[in-house]
């Protein structure tokens, strides 16, 4: 990793898409500042497309689509992604929503024989909102738990053949191959329209935890906030950039830089015309 000082200017200029984790990325301690909010809403004034991609549930997703300064947000680590088109919500989905539904009852089924193994886990006090994935809490309203604690946890649904990442305060745990990349790529292609090409060359992500890893792997410009730090070891895929500040101060200070890198007739870039087969 370089710092984030050390990235090249014509990189900051060509980024038309700044996408990023939420949990202890944009927000510290579970709080949002509302400098950080100002930040993405200067960005979107500047033409550049924020995205949040989080482990979030549904629920809370349903409520940023809505309401924060974003042209859509992928959520449950990449089961769905929504965007608003005036009063409406669009959603992609990654696969069936009923499919997803039931493998999620399944993943249920054996998150609770593991609880049942290592109580000083939990559910996730948002589960009750979300509609794929299954969130095991291990450093939000409980622990921090031991790092052979999480381990134990991983392995145990990977072990059940059930994908699982840890972020900075869930274990996230779901049966279908989506990830984090995997949706972004398929929003940036057929919401926006962006080649493979253009997602290397005009896109940023920026994020703090392992579960961003598929993310640092996909895409050439990727930056981790300074608080990535403590989880380095746990990474099979470092950003190319870390900030020298942590949460969202770090995001700020990105967000500083690629403004100031704008040319003054920066363009909103609009999203491709909804067709008539999409799902509300």
């Amino acid at each position: 990793m370089q710092a984030f000082t050390d990235c090249p200017a014509d990189t900051l200029a060509g980024i038309r898409y700044l996408l990023t984790d939420i949990d202890d990325t944009l927000t510290e301690d579970g709080r949002l500042a509302a400098s950080t909010l100002a930040a993405l809403e200067h960005l979107t004034d500047a033409g550049i497309q924020v995205i949040p991609v989080t482990g979030g549930c549904a629920g809370w997703c349903d409520h940023i689509a809505r309401s924060w300064p974003v042209a859509a947000v992928i959520g449950e680590n990449g089961a769905f992604a929504f965007r608003r088109d005036g009063k409406r919500l669009l959603t992609t989905w990654w696969d069936d929503a009923e499919r997803l539904r039931a493998q999620q009852r399944e993943v249920l089924a054996v998150t609770e024989r593991l609880l049942a193994a290592h109580p000083q886990a939990a559910l996730a006090q948002d589960q009750p909102y979300r509609l794929a994935d299954v969130a095991v809490d291990h450093a939000q309203a409980v622990g921090p738990l031991a790092p052979e604690t999480i381990d134990a946890l991983l392995h145990g649904f990977q072990a059940a053949d059930i994908q699982a990442r840890a972020s900075s305060i869930h274990i996230n745990a779901w049966q279908s191959d989506f990830d984090k990349a995997r949706m972004a790529n398929r929003l940036l292609a057929e919401t926006f329209g962006l080649s493979e090409a253009d997602q290397q060359r005009e896109v940023m992500y920026i994020g703090d935890a392992p579960n961003d890893a598929p993310m640092f792997a996909t895409f050439a410009h990727t930056v981790g906030v300074a608080n990535l730090l403590p989880h380095r070891e746990r990474l099979n895929h470092e950003p190319a950039w870390l900030t020298e500040r942590s949460h969202g101060r770090g995001v700020a200070d990105i967000v500083s830089t690629l403004l100031a890198s704008r040319e003054p007739t920066t363009r909103p870039i609009a999203a491709r015309p909804i067709e008539s087969g999409e799902s509300q």
